[in-house]
């Protein structure tokens, strides 16, 4: 099966830290989805130095008929996806049919994360909001092993950010999910 990422999986050394195979560069197919697009709404709590609770606001897919989003492919096994649920613990795991897929051709649909819980998405209105701008850095730390293309369109969705940005190293709250996205499962 493929798992189609969009945020810190399109970063190869982020991704990793799911895997227990070594991921190589090829293994991220870079594609572009059509249907949805890329926004800022998915909370997940986490917590900086200062170890005050905030809600961490990271990318979100959205349904969108007429806009196409870019990000990777990545052909994972059912034990991969088990440990991939844990990371992305607040996100539904969402089929994409493969005739959505460009850039690739698939013979089977693709899974992908997103955010559906009321509770764990932010609108204007929710408190206590923050980008890390680390996040941000692990996503453009990773624009050099792609295309330009690739790229600029990528960036359309860190053009604006609904929410202020927080500088400095944070974690998740939830231990097993900082495990495997910061520490790696190996």
């Amino acid at each position: 099966m493929y798992l189609f990422g969009y945020g810190s999986l399109i970063n190869i050394t982020s991704a990793q830290k799911s895997f227990k195979r070594k991921l190589k560069q090829v293994d991220l197919i870079p594609v572009s989805i059509k249907g949805y697009e890329k926004i800022w709404n998915a909370i997940e709590y986490i917590q900086f130095a200062d170890k005050i609770k905030i809600n961490g606001v990271f990318l979100n897919l959205e349904k969108s008929n007429l806009k196409k989003t870019n990000g990777v492919l990545i052909k994972i096994t059912d034990e991969e996806l088990k440990t991939l649920k844990i990371r992305e613990k607040n996100y539904s795991c969402i089929t994409i049919k493969a005739n959505d897929v460009e850039g690739y051709s698939l013979d089977e649909d693709v899974i992908a994360f997103m955010t559906t819980t009321k509770d764990r998405i932010a609108t204007n209105t929710s408190k206590n909001c923050f980008i890390a701008s680390k996040y941000i850095d692990i996503l453009t730390n990773s624009f050099n092993v792609y295309s330009d293309d690739f790229v600029l369109e990528y960036k359309k969705s860190l053009s604006t950010f609904p929410f202020p940005l927080k500088t400095g190293t944070y974690s998740f709250c939830d231990p097993l999910q900082h495990k495997i996205a910061r520490e790696g499962i190996q």
